[in-house]
């Protein structure tokens, strides 16, 4: 008697390929985008560009906030007019090039320049990539679990790059007193562009797909088979109608939670600039004979606790979903994941009091305090996670989809482009008074949110 098993998913050749290439980019980015605020700020005899703190963090935050938003428009260009293989081949050479331009660089003219060469590369690159691993799945049930693989990979880029530059400026790459940062975006340049070859030269893995623009279905030869149109729902929808009421309430959901996010991540990106600056003077990187560098803080501990955490809190989420009440809802989530941020700060403030607030760079912390500040604030992120792209598409109104989606990438884009202006502030209050302030804004905004839960659950509900 035969016994039906229940196979794993069977994934494509050219999903393997197309994961491996988002490794290569994320390992040149995030080797990169830590170092670039402490290469700005170190003087020009060790190595840097001798920038103020306050300038340093502004032109460093362009580069997380323009890799946010130029996918926007590299998405709009491959929808219409270029295939999705060709704008990542040839936004991982522009990418490649930024980091060139980094490697040589003398001004800091020309890092606005790396910035922005590499973030048009991303442009092309990012959303694209994606897209097109969604097209290699004729079976569209086993793209969750795809895409759950592809960010492990994405992670594991991550980890790796930040572990290993953070080791070679320091070490490998340092010359006496000076610090090798402009090797370490040649390293970076090297590896994004060798992703790119490797991407290229495994077009025929791919099925078929990113030959068209994406508003073309093509076979497994690229042979144009139809036009790509949402679901039928969404063809018949009369685009003059007014919104209902019930669109109109998740409308108003989205943007709160949109505006929330602002809030959130301005708060987590604060361990990329103001965080990274205040560890650089006043905290003690050495730990058993070890000397970690700010990125090994910021993201090395960051990806590794985001493998095995997501694991946990995914099972936990599972658990919880058994209940008779059922899962969390994405807003007590939200809330839980301002607490734990508060929490992280908490422990900056204790940090902060230990060394002596206020004192000179003489006094210093020890770094296992940051430690527990990332794992607080890895924690707080994963608690975040329901949110994003999947709750835009899933209660955006059709016609608006596209707009709504914009609302949401523009308050990463802002948060980001704010966080470099908080130095200013650090220099005016000091680094404690905004600890405190972080600590205290996001305990109230946990508050308003536990206050507003059940209101904001009735604005996505269908009462019909």
């Amino acid at each position: 008697m035969e016994q039906s098993v229940a196979k794993k998913p069977k994934y494509p050749l050219g999903f393997w390929i197309c994961s491996l290439t988002f490794s290569f980019e994320r390992f040149a980015f995030y080797g990169s985008k830590p170092l670039l605020v402490l290469f700005l700020i170190t003087a020009v005899n060790q190595g840097g560009l001798g920038v103020s703190e306050v300038e340093a963090s502004i032109i460093a935050s362009n580069f997380t906030a323009f890799t946010y938003l130029a996918p926007v428009f590299g998405g709009i260009i491959c929808d219409r007019w270029l295939g999705a293989r060709y704008a990542v081949s040839i936004g991982t050479v522009l990418m490649a090039l930024g980091y060139f331009i980094g490697w040589k660089t003398t001004s800091v003219m020309s890092v606005h320049m790396m910035i922005f060469v590499v973030s048009v590369g991303t442009g092309l690159f990012k959303g694209n990539l994606a897209a097109l691993i969604g097209r290699l799945f004729d079976d569209k049930e086993v793209l969750d679990s795809a895409f759950s693989v592809q960010y492990s990979f994405v992670n594991i880029g991550a980890f790796f790059g930040s572990a290993i530059t953070g080791v070679l400026y320091m070490n490998q790459f340092k010359q006496g007193d000076v610090l090798g940062f402009r090797p370490v975006f040649l390293v970076c340049g090297v590896l994004v562009l060798i992703g790119g070859i490797f991407f290229t030269l495994s077009y025929k893995t791919l099925k078929g797909q990113g030959i068209k623009p994406f508003k073309y279905l093509t076979d497994e030869n690229g042979n144009i088979v139809g036009e790509s149109t949402s679901d039928e729902e969404e063809v018949t929808i009369d685009v003059n109608a007014p919104l209902t009421k019930l669109e109109k309430n998740r409308v108003l959901a989205i943007v709160f939670v949109s505006f929330v996010s602002i809030i959130f991540w301005l708060f987590y990106y604060q361990q990329e600039l103001a965080l990274t600056i205040y560890m650089d003077k006043f905290v003690n990187m050495k730990l058993g004979g070890f000397e970690f560098a700010p990125q090994h803080i910021t993201t090395t501990w960051n990806g590794l606790l985001c493998i095995f955490l997501s694991l946990l809190f995914a099972k936990l989420w599972a658990a919880l979903a058994k209940r008779p009440q059922g899962d969390l809802s994405m807003f007590q989530k939200v809330t839980l994941s301002f607490i734990f941020l508060g929490l992280s700060y908490v422990v900056l403030m204790l940090m902060e009091t230990t060394r002596g607030i206020g004192a000179d760079e003489t006094h210093q912390a020890s770094v296992l305090w940051l430690f527990g500040f990332g794992t607080l604030l890895t924690i707080a992120e994963i608690c975040f996670s329901p949110l994003g792209n999947s709750f835009v598409s899933k209660y955006a109104p059709k016609k608006y989809l596209a707009l709504m989606m914009s609302v949401w990438i523009f308050a990463s884009f802002a948060a980001a482009k704010i966080n470099g202006y908080v130095q200013i502030f650090v220099e005016k209050l000091g680094i404690y008074t905004i600890f405190v302030t972080f600590a205290a804004v996001s305990f109230v905004v946990a508050v308003v949110l536990f206050l507003l839960t059940k209101k904001l659950n009735k604005l996505l509900a269908d009462e019909e």
